[in-house]
């Protein structure tokens, strides 16, 4: 049985239990509502005409038929649109000339959707065609067409360079060189974008599908010029993010400008394909891999060189995650970035931003050089990763080195490789024999968290129930029922006594929102506050009902107040509230953790048992192990499917999610389910998923907690590829790992006289 957590205080009543979402009753029963669902009467239905060309200049636009047409209320162009950017990266609510094969080019409302898509027909667009390059390296070199003034480099690239990466690559005994491919992938979850406008002279309020209702809050008060006080953005619950909300996009604002020019409340909700087309994807990166080792099994330079392809258009956020310079101790090491502007559509953060792509080719790559030099890819990664005092990069530019603290990666690996256990693994080089074989194959991770300023309030009422308000979002992380549970134990009132209020700007203090690891440490540590704040207030008004005993003598017990030194002196809270006459109310604002040198990150250990058909190439899960540090668990059931759910979507990442590109007219090919192929249940069993909770506790989060949400998702491709190599001795440098891809790959191991065609 485990030990029961506990604190200075005592043991933790609710902090470490299982149990389902306090919200999950209204999710599954439909009461809980979405933005699809907010109906508004005289509400206009919103729709988008995109453009054919991968690139083009508009020539000439003309709406006055649309506008002309039965029930239309408002038509906008990129004439209408404020030259203010979204979010302060490149693009308009609508943009002359037009960058990718899909973007808006107008949107009109009207009384209902059938009028709106027979009046779209009638706008008459004339384009001037350009070049486009869709190849990030293509679009790099000299000639290449240009997508901005500036040409197709965004800003400068990333370097970080640490010791000398040739001389530590000339010193070492064992150098290969390879290169790893992961094409842009969709990553969205199973709601498509909405949003719904409603201006009251120079308010706006708007619902929307966010992770991050700040972020659009202040993207819309900039575009419209309106204090930030006549903006209210409201999230209540959105159908899964993964990082593709977790920016200001198009939908917000052009839902905006239509309800004002209508003068009258719009929704604009889009399809899946116009989900798929424009919103954040996963972005291409093609990774130049080089690593040195020594013979003491030490890894002696790693240099990744990557090209990330990141669209027409950004959202501030991309690029590599920190795989090569966190992990390992490596003496040299250099890490360069080009972000690079291409005729597709948008790319931003999606769960992992960067690291599952960076991971796939560290892991790799590690694994390969391994095998090459003779040793245990695990034994040879465990005596190479950083432990607890090595030095790490800290700051916000990374180049101050910190000291690692509770660290326990060791651990995650030593409990995976015995779960699954790591000695049936094939030690001879060419896998297994055989029709079917079987291979095991292994990847580590690495992350941050609880970066950026959080709020939260929390309300205890006069009949001594309790109200958690935050203004980022749950998007099926549990924060609802994380961030409650984390009042409850400060509070000591019962979890089944509170409930949230989340994602409304009016009603709660600033978020930075829902992503990056961040809501449980960063918004998490808020909410802390601001209960002990609404408890401060509470022993405060207890006091004289208690003899005029001080606050600090007094403690709460399952909504009862008594004094510390004699607990028969009692009284209960609601009764306290009832005299006091008021709510509680506590406010918490946080900003990141300030820990001095020390540096504090979650790391992970994944293992995957795969069997592979080398007749039809099919590629099959048998087990995967997810063995996690993630500081103290808050809500048990929660962390679990927190690693399942982002085990799966890593494991998808190797099965289909590609996004395909027409090299003739830049249109996307797969804008559809049927051609993502997106895993289903008959994909992946999450009976052979089995996350492990490493003990451990931080320093940083509430009660020891780190944050979570990232990290599952990272290892997967690279601990599936290791395991194929595992089971037949083909080497997979590229994403997704198709049945082709595999009969390839098993054709090349073939004399030249017994290939097949």
């Amino acid at each position: 049985m485990a030990q029961q957590p506990t604190t200075p205080g005592g043991p933790l009543n609710v902090i470490g239990k299982r149990g389902p979402n306090i919200d999950a009753v209204e999710r599954v029963t439909g009461r809980a509502k979405y933005t699809g669902d907010i109906d508004i009467p005289g509400m206009l239905v919103a729709r988008v005409l995109r453009s054919p060309h991968a690139h083009a200049r508009i020539a000439s636009i003309d709406t006055s038929k649309a506008e002309a047409f039965r029930g239309v209320r408002a038509v906008i162009t990129y004439k209408d649109a404020p030259k203010v950017m979204i979010w302060g990266n490149r693009q308009y609510a609508l943009n002359n000339p037009v960058r990718f094969k899909g973007e808006a080019v107008a949107a009109l409302a009207a009384v209902d959707a059938e009028t709106a898509e027979k009046a779209l027909k009638l706008i008459a667009v004339q384009y001037e065609p350009l070049p486009f390059v869709l190849d990030p390296e293509e679009a790099l070199k000299p000639g290449a067409p240009q997508l901005f003034e500036d040409g197709n480099l965004e800003g400068m690239p990333r370097i970080l360079n640490r010791g000398n990466i040739e001389q530590g690559l000339k010193e070492s005994d064992k150098v290969i060189e390879r290169m790893y491919h992961c094409p842009t992938m969709w990553s969205g979850g199973m709601e498509p974008r909405a949003c719904v406008a409603q201006w009251e002279g120079d308010k706006l309020t708007l619902w929307a599908s966010t992770q991050s209702p700040f972020r659009v809050h202040g993207s819309l008060a900039a575009m419209f010029g309106v204090p930030d006080g006549n903006v209210r953005i409201i999230a209540s619950y959105v159908g899964g993010g993964f990082g593709t909300k977790s920016a200001p996009h198009t939908d917000e604002s052009l839902a905006a400008l239509l309800a004002r020019k209508a003068r009258l409340p719009v929704k604009l909700q889009y399809s899946r394909e116009e989900e798929i087309l424009d919103s954040n994807t996963r972005f291409e990166t093609r990774i130049y891999v080089r690593v040195g080792v020594k013979k003491d099994m030490t890894i002696n330079a790693l240099e990744l060189k990557a090209y990330i392809n990141q669209g027409a258009y950004h959202t501030r956020l991309g690029g590599l995650g920190n795989q090569a310079t966190h992990t390992y101790k490596t003496v040299n090491v250099r890490t360069e970035q080009y972000r690079v502007h291409t005729n597709i559509p948008n790319t931003g953060p999606t769960r992992g931003v960067g690291d599952p792509q960076e991971d796939f080719a560290v892991e790799s790559a590690l694994d390969e050089i391994a095998i090459e030099m003779g040793w245990d890819p695990m034994e040879f990664k465990l005596k190479n990763i950083k432990r607890n005092g090595d030095p790490i990069a800290r700051g916000p530019a990374g180049v101050e080195d910190g000291r690692l603290i509770t660290q326990v990666l060791d651990r995650c690996i030593e409990l995976g490789a015995a779960r699954i256990d790591w000695t049936r693994r094939n030690a001879a080089a060419g896998g297994q024999p055989g029709p079917k074989a079987r291979g095991i194959g292994i990847a580590l991770t690495e992350r941050g968290g609880g970066g950026g300023v959080g709020g939260a309030s929390v309300k205890v009422n006069l009949d001594g129930s309790a109200m958690v308000f935050y203004s980022s979002t749950d998007i099926g992380t549990g924060s609802r029922t994380t961030l409650a549970m984390i009042a409850a134990e400060v509070l000591s009132i019962p979890l089944s006594m509170f409930r949230t209020t989340a994602g409304d700007t009016e009603v709660a203090p600033y978020d930075g929102g829902s992503q990056g690891n961040r809501t449980l440490q960063g918004t998490g540590r808020a909410v802390q506050a601001a209960a002990r704040d609404a408890l401060d207030q509470i022993l405060a008004a207890a006091g004289p009902m208690l003899d005029n005993t001080a606050p600090a003598d007094l403690e709460m017990r399952d909504s009862v107040i008594r004094v510390k030194a004699d607990p028969s002196k009692s009284v209960k809270l609601a009764d306290v509230m009832q005299r006091r006459g008021r709510s509680a109310v506590g406010l918490g604002n946080t900003t990141a953790p300030q820990t001095g040198m020390n540096v504090e990150r979650t790391t992970a250990a994944h293992f995957a048992e795969v069997e592979v058909d080398r007749e039809t190439g099919k590629v099959r899960l048998l087990r995967y192990i997810a063995a996690h540090d993630l500081g103290r668990p808050i809500n048990v059931t929660v962390v679990e499917n927190q690693i399942e759910g982002g085990s799966i979507q890593g494991l998808a990442l190797t099965q289909g999610e590609e996004m395909r590109f027409d090299k003739r007219t830049g249109g996307c090919l797969t804008g559809s389910f049927l051609d993502l192929k997106p895993p289903t249940m008959m994909d992946f069993d999450p009976r052979l998923i089995e996350a492990i909770i490493v003990p451990n506790e931080g320093v940083t989060g509430p009660y020891g907690a780190k944050g979570l949400g990232e990290n599952p998702c990272h290892p997967g491709m690279a601990a599936v590829a290791n395991a194929i190599y595992n089971a037949i001795g083909v080497r997979l440098r590229e994403v997704p790992f198709s049945r082709g891809a595999v009969l390839a790959g098993l054709n090349a191991q073939r004399p030249a006289g017994s290939r097949t065609a």
